[in-house]
């Protein structure tokens, strides 16, 4: 098969170690982790790179005149909805049955789910999170960043006081950092890091083994429909709220 693959930059060790043995012709365009902060703004990224490729004008892209696609691969999870209402007009669009990427990395959503309840407030790290993602931010720094953010944005101490009282509340929910490392990418410093950042927040720490076969099947086109979810052109995805996590919109 020819596809085209848009993932999140944090995941690019972990489709190049499966990429070199695929027998499928991939096309990967990979997209700033920094997208997530503002899911609305991931969302329209997403939408215009879609379009562009459906209109053979996407400048990431290659051969498409002269090869078509059999499908678009969507390495994402559900994003805080970002991905929801995406289509393709002119391919088939492909993507995992997750919340987000922490269920690839760690290669079932039922593994992401019997972790999920057993430790509840986790934040998930891998080493392309450690290298690509946000810095290492305090609670305090996170907080006085989002405050910049939210005055650009509204210009009103007022709105920008209560989303700040928002995200306070969601920060007492987290209490533990997990490293997830990914097979045949172990580095020691990444690691240290997630300690590290446990250690400077007073968070429990853990450390996980990833598994490859979730993002393995997702990109040799093993799309089982239990783990993925297949789009016809023209159609689009919306969260389903039960353990499917996505469903086509109707």
């Amino acid at each position: 098969m020819h596809l085209k693959l848009i993932a999140c930059k944090v995941l690019q060790r972990e489709i190049a170690s499966i990429l070199y043995n695929c027998p499928h012709t991939i096309d990967v365009t990979t997209m700033s982790q920094w997208y997530h902060e503002t899911p609305v703004i991931l969302k329209k990224a997403l939408h215009e790179e879609i379009d562009r490729i459906d209109a053979h004008e996407d400048p990431h892209t290659n051969n498409l005149e002269q090869r078509d696609l059999d499908a678009i691969l969507l390495g994402y999870g559900l994003c805080a909805n970002a991905v929801e209402g995406l289509k393709s007009r002119r391919y088939k669009m492909v993507i995992p049955r997750a919340h987000d990427c922490a269920t690839l990395v760690m290669g079932s959503r039922e593994r992401y789910q019997e972790y999920f309840d057993s430790c509840k407030g986790s934040y998930f790290y891998t080493r392309g999170w450690m290298e690509l993602g946000p810095a290492l931010e305090s609670e305090e720094e996170q907080l006085e960043r989002k405050r910049r953010e939210y005055m650009e944005k509204y210009d009103d101490e007022d709105t920008v006081e209560y989303l700040l009282g928002i995200d306070r509340e969601m920060l007492k929910n987290y209490g533990c950092v997990t490293y997830v490392e990914w097979p045949r990418l172990a580095d020691a410093e990444s690691e240290t890091r997630g300690r590290e950042l446990a250690a400077r927040k007073g968070w429990k720490y853990n450390y996980m083994e990833g598994s490859d076969s979730l993002l393995y099947d997702f990109l040799n086109g093993n799309w089982d429909e239990k783990r993925f979810l297949v789009l016809e052109p023209g159609e689009s995805l919306a969260p389903s709220y039960d353990t499917d996590v996505m469903r086509k919109k109707r």
